[in-house]
């Protein structure tokens, strides 16, 4: 038999928590809370995140009604929410699928919340992972990262490096990686001592492998010498 929502109310987090998050000291942004009141007298509680218990407010489900009716109500607001969310993200820059689910896990949205904003904004080809990635990977090269840098930080936001249609062959050769390195050097003045080994250390750090490094640093010193 089917529960009967009577009564709800909702529950704002306290300012002190939503400030530990805004401060960085928080990893997950605190949510609301509906508190449900039952026929039976018992009550359910449901987490949602802030910006849809702002929503609820303006559409509250009419009480009383049964319980899965409720809460298919406020789960079609949850996903309403997370797929603006999605939208207004995107429409500030490209994001890769892994990064907008983490930031939604970190919001509150229940995994049935983010997997429909993700499918949907995905339909409608504002979620983009190939074109995500070819921009990323571009880019990156020009600021002058290495090819193991760039794959460093794909990973970093869930991107899978398997998955990228032509990866490596059509982003990366060797002679591309070279003169990027080649370019990078030649803004910089040669270290009076272990100008080698300093110059291979900051390539590699910016993500370029060793030969492509040893090969780049060599060149550099051999102009500084000539």
């Amino acid at each position: 038999m089917s529960c009967i929502v009577v009564g709800a109310s909702v529950v704002f987090p306290d300012k002190k928590a939503a400030s530990s998050f805004l401060s960085g000291r928080s990893l997950k942004k605190p949510c609301a809370q509906i508190h449900c009141e039952l026929e039976d007298g018992h009550e359910r509680i449901i987490w949602i995140p802030v910006r849809v218990a702002r929503l609820y407010l303006k559409n509250c489900p009419v009480l009383p009604c049964k319980w899965d009716e409720y809460r298919a109500t406020v789960l079609v607001l949850e996903r309403r929410c997370a797929l603006t969310m999605v939208i207004e993200m995107l429409s500030r820059r490209d994001h890769a699928t892994g990064e907008v689910r983490d930031k939604l896990e970190r919001y509150g949205f229940s995994l049935s919340a983010i997997d429909y904003a993700i499918d949907r904004a995905t339909s409608l080809h504002y979620l983009n992972e190939r074109r995500f990635c070819v921009y990323f990977i571009e880019e990156r090269k020009r600021r002058g990262w290495g090819q193991r840098k760039i794959e460093n930080e794909l990973k970093r936001r869930h991107v899978s490096i398997d998955e990228i249609p032509g990866y490596p062959e059509e982003y990366f050769a060797v002679e591309d990686d070279l003169e990027r390195a080649t370019a990078l050097l030649s803004k910089r003045s040669v270290p009076e001592t272990r100008s080698f080994e300093k110059l291979v250390r900051f390539l590699m750090g910016k993500g370029y492998s060793y030969a492509i490094a040893a090969d780049a640093a060599k060149a550099r010193i051999d102009d500084e010498i000539n």
